[in-house]
């Protein structure tokens, strides 16, 4: 197998699993890659209208059926780059054998598939920000990059309308709190909204003051209380498993920091913040990928409809080597009105 050609890439990536990421795992379905450079959807806000009563023989009363727009939202590209330099090739890689040390063909066919994974990982973690970002505030505000840097004002913004935000009268951990109060009128707002809560994924200061609730942890379901210690259970990746409330709904805490664009260090669950909703309560179609792969007067654009799609492209005159990997992802709401974001501390 060429190493190098482009399909032959694709079938390897297609082959390799997605690093973990919690909320794009929890709350959103990936769908296939469109071959439009725009995605079409329905958007509408759940509504629970009654049928009409009629008087016998009158017959019956025509009912109007939900209303809803549709929409189109265009695709970001993502497309981190790797540069293989002649140096890079003549030193000894991290964990290499000092003796029988590698050829500078093979290093760099080890630094092309190292590249590769930290690339399709650092993808995954955009599209999880995505993710968090329409959960969190029902928009999508996209700054793009260019060869002068990064884009002073949102170049995509879609704002889906989302107003399913819940405050406590009493912020939890303070005399007073009603914990389950607080919790049943959170259900309230996304089954009006036509979703369904199944999971509840909240950052460590909410699950501490939980914890330190004696009357709502009278309530949790007991399977997941020992001789009454509380069995938490480490998934990884900053998520931790609390268990069940009297609902049955599934608990989770969720730690853990990122690097956002403007350089700063952010939780990725906001302090004080929790989100209840169901499965697949988002959605994240992909474009079409369109690049150039030869140079001169052969060249020509090929486009694949594709997740991910890598590249490969040499300088002569730089005598280098770069490795790019790009993908086209977009988030959209099934229902805006499916989950709730609770702000309680």
């Amino acid at each position: 197998m060429d190493l190098y050609d482009v399909r032959s890439q694709l079938k390897a990536l297609e082959l390799m699993p997605r690093e973990c990421s919690v909320l794009m795992d929890f709350f959103c379905k990936e769908e296939g890659v469109e071959e439009n450079d725009k995605a079409i959807y329905d958007f509408r806000k759940g509504t629970k209208a009654m049928a009409p009563t009629v008087h016998p023989g009158t017959g019956g009363v025509i009912m109007e059926r939900d209303g809803y727009e549709t929409r189109e939202i265009g695709f970001c590209t993502i497309a981190p780059e790797r540069l293989i330099e002649d140096q890079n090739l003549k030193g000894r890689l991290f964990g290499e054998a000092v003796l029988g040390a590698l050829t500078p063909e093979q290093r760099e066919k080890k630094i092309l598939a190292r590249d590769l994974t930290e690339m399709r990982k650092a993808i995954q973690r955009r599209r999880e920000w995505m993710v968090r970002q329409v959960l969190l505030t029902g928009k999508l505000n996209i700054f793009e990059y260019t060869n002068e840097g990064r884009s002073a004002q949102a170049t995509m913004v879609a704002d889906y309308q989302f107003t399913n935000y819940f405050t406590p009268d009493t912020a939890w951990g303070q005399v007073g709190a009603d914990i389950a109060g607080d919790m049943e009128e959170i259900y309230n707002l996304v089954y009006d909204g036509l979703g369904e809560v199944e999971k509840i994924v909240m950052a460590p200061d909410v699950w501490a003051a939980m914890r330190n609730d004696s009357t709502f942890m009278k309530l949790l379901d007991m399977r997941n209380v020992d001789m009454g210690d509380i069995k938490q259970k480490y998934r990884g990746s900053g998520l931790r498993f609390l268990g069940h409330n009297a609902d049955g709904v599934e608990l989770y805490s969720l730690a853990g920091t990122f690097i956002d664009d403007d350089g700063l260090k952010k939780p990725v669950m906001p302090a004080g913040t929790l989100i209840a909703g169901g499965s697949d309560i988002v959605k994240m179609p992909y474009g079409p990928v369109t690049q150039v792969e030869e140079p001169g007067p052969g060249a020509k654009h090929k486009t694949y409809i594709k997740k991910e799609v890598p590249l490969r492209h040499g300088s002569v005159d730089g005598n280098s080597i770069k490795n790019r990997l790009t993908s086209r992802p977009t988030v959209i709401p099934f229902n805006v009105d499916a989950w709730a974001i609770a702000k309680v501390r």
